[in-house]
């Protein structure tokens, strides 16, 4: 599909006219974006489209406001408009454009050029004059007036965006981008080197106490920023089915400030501040010795430097028997100056935990924590990633990578647990902060928990805690299929319990067969094989 000079022209002098045209994905349905766009997107449209025909030389005015910052909650379209807007930019441009779009890690920066690649597929004539690449989007066509330019799309890593010339700059979810600010101070003072620079924000209500809150105040009080908001839900796509699920799902905090885009005065919002002490139980303590009745597991969350290491055991109440899932031990490790943590420190705790416990499960990112992991299975006898424990699923060193599911998974069951009050925990000062912060943060594939870098680390305990409690869940409720090593004389033993050791041992001497068979040479090997068949006691090793 193409189109003829004139449907070119009339795209290039009215932004409106290409955005009425454009085919979108609606659900699955391909539609004209003019049909159904709301009224709240038009307005915002309009007001972009002077300072967006200045930035790419199409039709200057000094008069324009090249500054601008969109306030919308949570499913109200922000990837998609930043995408159209950014396509008739690159497409329509007189000279090769510098544009560049800033997200708060690579999940976001994705959606913005998987958006945009969808649209340009919807829109094959946009294909002719663009190319999406890895982190890119470039003109492409040749002959093209712009022919070179491009939309480079960073996340954000305040050292990239130093040295840059640019004629747009989207920064996109503002309120999640880590860090001090810095980023952002680069970028605003990059936009002040070309007076037709366009810079836009869009994002979501956030904290107060955050530096993001004090940039929205500046662009909200100054006549030279273009500031929208909206006030809660009103995408004529929501339903309230689905409005109803969320505010069941989410925290009373959490859903105003995602949903209704209220801003959150305080430092966290995942959890009440009420379902957090519930959770603490003062004459509690840390377990010393391994009780009848419950399975270990333990999360490490692994830092070096910048950030703290943590390792937390949780106690779970065995074959889904009455009982809270219970803070066994918690252990902080904190980087000096000048000096890293110790890592050998950490592996030889996890050893003494699983001498001490019996840990059925170790759970750890393995992207921060291979090493140790290999390790620790060499260490404990353990050596195959795949050695079992009590329950067949479930691996002795068990890699949870954060991956979109797993963190939404966490998020969900977090919530859950303190909901339901199926938690107890001794004091842990470490613990109780980070989870007084923790946030909920809005993704493609649902929500995650996060907790801001602050003085006292990047929640750390946190995260440890959140890996174990993932297969603590999974523990809870589930009966062994087999048994661990018990003593044949321990009078306690019950029948079934004698029985599975029987097995288990049967089950070691044919491994131990094996083993040993594997070294046979042909002639011993079909010696073995004829006593067999006459029915002689000799195993062969299938």
């Amino acid at each position: 599909m193409t189109i003829n000079a004139t449907t070119f022209a009339k795209y290039a002098a009215d932004p409106g006219a290409f955005r009425a045209a454009l085919t979108v994905d609606v659900d699955g349905v391909a539609r004209r974006f003019g049909d159904c766009m709301d009224d709240w997107q038009r307005a915002d449209f309009a007001s972009l489209d002077s300072a967006l025909m200045a930035c790419n030389g199409r039709k200057p005015d000094g008069n324009a406001k090249q500054r601008a910052y969109l306030e919308r909650p949570r499913g109200h379209s922000k990837t998609t408009d930043l995408a159209v807007t950014c396509l008739w930019a690159l497409a329509f441009a007189v000279r090769p454009l510098k544009a560049y779009a800033y997200a708060a890690d690579k999940d976001q920066a994705r959606l913005l050029r998987d958006a945009m690649q969808n649209l340009i597929r919807l829109n094959p004539w946009l294909a002719a004059l663009l190319t999406v690449e890895a982190s890119r989007v470039v003109v492409s066509a040749t002959g093209h007036p712009g022919a070179g330019g491009s939309l480079s799309i960073e996340t954000s890593d305040t050292a990239s965006s130093y040295g840059i010339l640019p004629d747009l700059i989207i920064a996109d979810e503002l309120t999640h981008w880590q860090g001090d600010g810095s980023l952002w101070h680069s970028l605003i003072s990059s936009a002040a080197k070309r007076s037709s620079c366009f810079l836009v924000v869009i994002s979501n209500a956030g904290f107060a106490a955050s530096w993001q809150w004090r940039v929205r105040e500046a662009a909200r009080l100054d006549p030279a920023w273009h500031f929208s908001r909206l006030d809660g839900p009103v995408a004529s796509w929501l339903s309230p089915a689905r409005l109803a699920e969320q505010r069941r799902m989410l925290p009373a905090v959490a859903y105003a400030r995602l949903w209704e885009n209220q801003w959150s005065s305080g430092g966290g919002d995942a959890l009440t501040e009420s379902d957090i002490n519930a959770a603490f139980d003062e004459c509690s303590a840390p377990m010393t010795s391994k009780p009848p009745g419950y399975l270990f597991c333990s999360g490490v969350d692994l830092g070096l430097t910048r950030d703290c290491s943590a390792v937390v055991t949780l106690a779970v109440p065995v074959g889904g028997t009455a009982g809270r899932i219970r803070l066994a031990k918690q252990k902080l490790w904190r980087p000096t100056l000048g000096k890293k943590i110790d890592l050998s420190d950490v592996e030889r705790y996890i050893l003494s935990l699983d001498e001490r416990f019996g840990v059925e499960c170790v759970a750890f990112d393995p992207w921060q924590a291979e090493l140790l992991a290999q390790r620790l299975e060499a260490d404990s006898g353990r050596r195959r990633r795949n050695q079992q424990r009590r329950f067949g699923s479930l691996p002795w060193m068990r890699e949870v990578p954060p991956t979109g599911a797993n963190l939404r998974e966490q998020a969900t069951l977090i919530i859950e647990s303190f909901q339901d009050r199926r938690l107890q925990f001794f004091p842990c000062e470490p613990l109780r902060r980070d989870l007084l912060k923790l946030r909920v943060e809005e993704r493609s594939y649902g929500v995650r928990l996060t907790s801001p870098r602050d003085g006292d680390g990047h929640g750390d305990t946190f995260s440890a805690f959140a890996l174990a409690l993932l297969v603590a869940h999974e523990l809870a409720g589930k009966r062994p299929v087999a048994a661990g090593v018990v003593d044949d004389d321990d009078a306690e033993q019950t029948p079934l319990q004698r029985h599975l050791v029987r097995v288990q041992r049967m089950a070691d001497e044919i491994n131990a067969e094996r083993q040993a068979a594997s070294k046979w040479n042909e002639s011993q090997y079909e010696t073995a094989r004829a006593i067999a068949e006459l029915g002689g006691a000799k195993r062969l090793p299938y």
